[in-house]
C-alpha cells in the first residue's frame, strides 16, 4: 500500500473513531490536491471498518485503545486519547501518531519520518443529507 493511500486510511479511521463522522473528501495540504476516500480506499474496506465498529460511541476517549483486524489479513493496533492518536500496523515498524484540531487532521508518518497536514472538506453524512447525491460518495448505491 502506497503512502497516500496509508495516509488516507489512517486519517479515515482516526476521524471516524474521534469525531464519529466518516470523511468523504480530504485535502492534502501538502501536496495541494483533493483526495476522495471512495477514489483512495477500497470501498469493502470502508464498509468492513464501518460495519465492526458501529457500535463504538465516539467523543473523546480518553486512553481507548482497540485492534481492527481487516479481512484483507493486516491488523491495526489504535490507541486514542481525546483527540490525538497512535495507529501501529501489526507486523511491520510502520506507525502513525497524529491529531484532530478543528477540521485538520496533523499525522506524523514515523517510517517515512516526514509529517502530514489533511484538513477534511466533507462528510459522508453531509452529503446523504443533500438532496442532490454527489457523484462518487461513498455508500451513494446504499439503500439500507
Amino acid at each position: 500500500m502506497d503512502h497516500n493511500t496509508q495516509h488516507s486510511c489512517i486519517t479515515y479511521i482516526a476521524c471516524r473513531l474521534i469525531t464519529g463522522k466518516s470523511p468523504a473528501f480530504l485535502y492534502d495540504l501538502e501536496n495541494a490536491r483533493e483526495v476522495e476516500i471512495a477514489g483512495a480506499l477500497d470501498t469493502d474496506f470502508l464498509r468492513e471498518f464501518d460495519e465492526k465498529h458501529r457500535e463504538y460511541i465516539p467523543g473523546y476517549s480518553s486512553n481507548c485503545t482497540c485492534q481492527c483486524t481487516m479481512g484483507t489479513g493486516f491488523t491495526l493496533n489504535i490507541f486514542i486519547n481525546e483527540k490525538t492518536f497512535i495507529v501501529h500496523i501489526n507486523g511491520s515498524a510502520a506507525y502513525y501518531i497524529g491529531n484532530l484540531r478543528n477540521d485538520t487532521v496533523y499525522l506524523y508518518d514515523h517510517n517515512a519520518a516526514r509529517h502530514f497536514r489533511y484538513r477534511i472538506t466533507a462528510y459522508i453524512e453531509d452529503h446523504r443529507k443533500e438532496e442532490k447525491p454527489v457523484p462518487g460518495a461513498l455508500y451513494e448505491d446504499d439503500e439500507d
